[in-house]
């Protein structure tokens, strides 16, 4: 009944505003009166009869707050938001302790990215008594994340779970939160004591199988997110976690079968027919793998994973000019996928295109400079060209972005034996061998002939 009330007094006074601006002439003086016209016409976004009020309003309730408030989103609709911001400063300035002002303020600062800003004023909001606390923590969470202050978001999505225990979102940003830190072992504790008290929680089971999959704990996470499905079976992605799990365990028959029930859940994803396509990929039935290949590209013709994917399953069929095309697009889609250009790199190479392979090479250690693999196959492609004193300078270049990486130190071992300078040759092997005795096996593998050399061979006897 109050409801029908208030709208037929906004509707009254709204006829009233209306016939004042016809006729040019003021019918009503009342300040809440305008401000209840004022509001009306902005959430109407008729922002020429909003100012027309406000002006006439503000001639006769220059101080008034709230009219100013409104004036301030006014502003910022028209684009002035710094002079809207300005003037709620000025209001916070004369009302330090009004929650509603302070928070009107923070949010104009979120609006316009000041996300520093914005949270001291939600922090201050809360120092004072508030009817919604938990949103306006809520609200520093994001601003938080947004500038990747993670641990800040960590402590009040803690908050936030303590005054509600039950709060969805929160136990969702708290899983992004955790996994943006990489504390997955703080989160696996955390998620299994709310558990504890909260069995049902699907969100909950969700997170504890994302972080066990993080932390290569397949088997576990395929057992939370089973629980997560179990407590609702209509929450999809339960179901793609638990797919990936199975694929990193290899066992790509129960993830297609997994991600086909998804199916029925949603609409189909450019993305699960992509993860389809790998599964079938790596099943070596390769026909099929394109079939979902290409229904992916159908959905999203931009995802590039899945043009990358028909280029490897022309490579591995032996159509390497057309492997060459699609890689190129998925490149072309992705150009800051290090992955893309290595698959590219290593195609070119098979090609004997090695100008091209060099400027892919190129590209990996550029996006990728820890990737060892990248390093040890652009040297090979130097090596086996006679380069060997590119091969040499390259790996150094690696060990200087990779220092610990045995698998580069022994490499740069065979290129200096190579080169016959044994003293660097034995230097460089003693590193080597402190740092994993076994891998000199690789050496061996890599370059024969290096078992004919007494020097080096007496070191790793005499290491041993």
């Amino acid at each position: 009944m109050q409801e029908d009330f208030d709208n037929e007094e906004t509707s009254s006074l709204v006829a009233k505003a209306e016939a004042m601006l016809n006729e040019k002439e003021s019918v009503f003086h009342d300040v809440e009166e305008f401000e209840m016209v004022a509001d009306y016409f902005l959430e109407d976004l008729e922002l020429e009869k909003t100012k027309i009020i406000l002006d006439k309003a503000l001639e006769q309730y220059p101080n008034s707050p709230n009219l100013l408030m409104i004036l301030c989103e006014y502003d910022f609709l028209q684009g002035n938001k710094y002079k809207a911001i300005k003037t709620m400063e000025n209001i916070v300035e004369i009302y330090p302790y009004n929650t509603d002002y302070l928070l009107e303020l923070a949010n104009l600062n979120t609006r316009i990215g000041e996300s520093k800003k914005a949270i001291d004023l939600y922090e201050k909001a809360l120092e004072f008594e508030l009817e919604d606390e938990e949103s306006v923590m809520m609200d520093i969470v994001f601003e938080a994340q947004r500038i990747r202050d993670f641990e800040k978001a960590l402590v009040y999505l803690h908050q936030i779970l303590i005054v509600s225990p039950e709060n969805e979102m929160a136990l969702f940003e708290l899983g992004i939160t955790y996994n943006e830190l990489n504390k997955e072992k703080e989160a696996v504790t955390f998620f299994k004591n709310y558990l504890d008290n909260n069995p049902y929680s699907y969100v909950a089971w969700f997170n504890l199988g994302s972080m066990y999959a993080k932390l290569g704990k397949n088997k576990k996470a395929i057992f939370a997110f089973d629980y997560s499905i179990v407590t609702n079976e209509f929450f999809p992605a339960a179901y793609y976690g638990m797919a990936n799990s199975y694929i990193q365990l290899t066992e790509y028959k129960k993830a297609i079968k997994i991600l086909n029930q998804t199916f029925v859940l949603e609409q189909p994803h450019s993305f699960v027919y992509c993860m389809i396509g790998e599964c079938h990929e790596k099943l070596e039935d390769y026909s099929k793998a394109l079939t979902f290949y290409e229904k992916s590209i159908e959905l999203d013709s931009d995802f590039a994973d899945a043009w990358m994917g028909i280029g490897v399953v022309k490579d591995l069929t032996g159509k390497y000019q057309e492997a060459v095309k699609y890689m190129e697009k998925g490149i072309e889609k992705d150009p800051s996928n290090a992955g893309f250009w290595y698959l590219y790199a290593e195609l070119l190479s098979k090609l004997k295109l090695e100008d091209d392979a060099k400027l892919a090479f190129n590209k990996v250690i550029e996006l990728d400079p820890n990737n060892t693999d990248a390093w040890l196959d652009y040297s090979s492609l130097l090596y086996e060209n006679k380069l060997v004193n590119e091969a040499t300078s390259l790996i150094e270049k690696g060990l200087k972005e990779n220092s610990k990486s045995e698998d580069l130190r022994y490499r740069l071992v065979a290129y200096l034996a190579k080169k016959g300078d044994i003293e660097n040759a034995k230097k460089n092997l003693i590193l080597a061998l402190k740092e994993n005795f076994e891998a000199h096996k690789q050496l061996l593998d890599f370059y024969p002939e290096i078992k004919n050399i007494n020097e080096i061979v007496e070191l790793i006897k005499n290491h041993k």
